[in-house]
């Protein structure tokens, strides 16, 4: 994996796509690796010192053409309001690229992509960037209600299933509700391999999707939301309970993508 490394560059735009949510998109620069489906960046939102830490935002799109990344953000505190704040040719100070990827699924394997809440960026650039090579692939993305739902869902990222949890549009209930329902109407083969579930959101979705996983056979790769302090490995704030003798990983390099075989779920 290439060293991470600080960079200065600009913003592009800065758009409201929902409810509170907002896609920072900003020159990507041609020394950097490009980043793929699952690694995170830290932007520094202010020269002042409050914030003190860099604030962590999964990538949610990288266009080799035009030179530029993306994020998919929610504003929810002074950090997120400062980025929101933001407007093209405005300075951007970022550590780039974080965290392991999520592995891509081989030309004979059916991907099911699920998101929830700001898990909704990982699962939007790994989408893109299956889509054109897995014409099966599925996506499902959810939110409170419709106002919460991303403007952008479009035939680039395959057939999407929408819902809402108070039912306002699309499948009435969660990812996981909708999940359980598409996993039943489509034929599996136990342990064949031929699906595969990509989530990121909220723990108990990824539990849900986790504990599904396991009745249908079927690998999962879950992207964790965890608060992270250094994003660099030295603090141990984005630890994650795992099985094994190690009994913790750090999501910012050991993950934040794990197979959720390795994860302990107990609550």
């Amino acid at each position: 994996m290439p060293a991470m490394a600080r960079y200065l560059t600009a913003v592009l735009q800065n758009r409201p796509i929902a409810e509170d949510f907002y896609e920072l998109q900003f020159n990507w620069p041609s020394q950097a690796p490009a980043p793929k489906p699952g690694q995170f960046l830290t932007i520094r939102t202010s020269q002042s010192s409050v914030p003190l830490l860099r604030r962590p935002f999964a990538f949610s799109r990288y266009d080799h053409e035009d030179g530029s990344a993306r994020i998919i953000y929610k504003v929810r505190g002074a950090a997120t309001a400062q980025l929101a704040g933001k407007r093209p040719f405005d300075a951007v100070d970022v550590l780039a690229p974080l965290g392991k990827p999520f592995p891509l699924p081989d030309s004979e394997t059916r991907p099911i992509l699920v998101a929830g809440g700001i898990g909704i960026g990982p699962i939007l650039f790994l989408a893109r960037a299956l889509h054109a090579h897995s014409p099966a692939l599925r996506l499902i993305v959810g939110a409170r209600t419709a106002a919460g739902l991303p403007s952008q869902l479009s035939g680039e990222y395959g057939e999407v299933i929408a819902c809402t949890d108070d039912g306002s549009f699309g499948h009435s209930g969660t990812v996981i509700d909708a999940l359980r329902s598409y996993l039943s109407t489509t034929t599996l083969s136990t342990n064949s391999g031929e699906s595969v579930l990509y989530l990121c959101g909220p723990e108990p979705m990824l539990a849900g999707g986790h504990r599904l996983a396991l009745e249908c056979g079927i690998t999962a790769y879950v992207a964790v939301e965890q608060t992270m302090g250094c994003a660099v490995g030295a603090c141990m704030g984005c630890a994650v309970r795992v099985l094994g003798p190690e009994r913790y990983a750090r999501a910012c390099t050991e993950g934040p993508v794990f197979d959720s075989r390795l994860i302990d779920w107990r609550e």
